[in-house]
């Protein structure tokens, strides 16, 4: 069976709904296409990807494994055909950018359309790094990168740009529904903690001086905590504007009553200072403030 990239297009869609109907609304085709692609890409991988929980579906352990290389592949598709079409296209400038798979999910791909619509002449090169991204950034790598955690070097640039509001997030279901502070779901559920490079440490130390017996499971994937969120398979402290654009009725905003919020920050690092390079940290800074304050309002936090 040869390879077929809308069969990954679709993965990658109806992974992010958790339905086929949803799915096939954003992708324009029948709900049987959506189904049929899935079958078929489970059928060259020979591994099942989704399984049924309740109206919805979710990711099984081999469909969270496939979905960075899903990703991967088109990411790579997208960026090789992007750079045909504009290859004999004239920019005055171009940047380089590193950022973490966090911020290439979930804050690129709302950003970059807001500042090519006010710079189109600036063109964009993003790559993904885990680590040792002020590393790269001072070996004149890259121009720019975004990280989720202070550089410990004195030999770049860096700025806070954006302060994110951490809450816990909880499965919204209706046995939950009497469920009032922190303590009530840790009980309860699961922690997946070490999505964020920080502020875990010293949280996971409040959380067992409140309850000693707390099951707490490393899970470092924001995406993959989210997903297991909405399975009703665990509870975690997430930054809640990425929950702005999703299916909110699978989740729930717990206010703080016992822990207080951890803080999250993001760390704009660059070396040398250009005119594009000051635009760029500008229109971020306030694209990152407008979309939390749009969920904050939403949550009426």
């Amino acid at each position: 069976m040869k390879v077929n990239l809308e069969w990954y297009y679709t993965f990658l869609v109806v992974a992010k709904h958790e339905n086929y109907r949803k799915a096939a609304e954003e992708l324009f085709i029948t709900s049987t296409s959506v189904f049929n692609h899935i079958k078929n890409l489970e059928s060259l991988l020979k591994v099942k990807l989704f399984e049924q929980n309740g109206r919805n579906i979710i990711l099984t352990e081999d469909g969270k494994n496939f979905f960075p290389i899903a990703t991967k592949t088109i990411t790579t598709y997208e960026k090789g055909i992007y750079e045909m079409k504009n290859s004999k296209k004239k920019y005055s400038c171009r940047l380089n950018l590193v950022v973490t798979s966090y911020v290439a999910s979930y804050l690129m791909p709302k950003f970059l359309p807001v500042f090519f619509k006010i710079a189109p002449n600036i063109d964009i090169s993003v790559s993904v790094m885990e680590d040792y991204i002020p590393q790269a950034v001072e070996k004149g790598e890259f121009n720019i990168g975004i990280d989720r955690q202070l550089p410990n070097t004195d030999k770049i640039i860096y700025k806070n740009v954006c302060e994110g509001k951490i809450k816990l997030v909880v499965p919204n279901t209706e046995d939950n529904k009497y469920l009032k502070t922190e303590l009530d779901f840790f009980r309860k559920y699961r922690i997946l903690a070490g999505n964020h490079p920080s502020y875990w440490t010293n949280l996971i130390d409040k959380i067992l001086g409140v309850y000693p017996e707390a099951d707490i499971t490393n899970i470092s994937s924001v995406h993959a905590s989210e997903c297991l969120i909405k399975a009703n398979q665990g509870i975690s402290y997430l930054p809640i504007y990425i929950f702005k654009d999703s299916d909110n009725n699978n989740i729930r905003i717990i206010e703080s009553k016992i822990i207080d919020d951890p803080i999250s920050f993001t760390y704009f690092i660059w070396k040398k200072e250009s005119s594009e390079m000051k635009l760029f940290l500008e229109l971020f800074t306030q694209f990152t403030k407008t979309e939390q304050n749009k969920t904050l309002r939403i949550y009426n936090l």
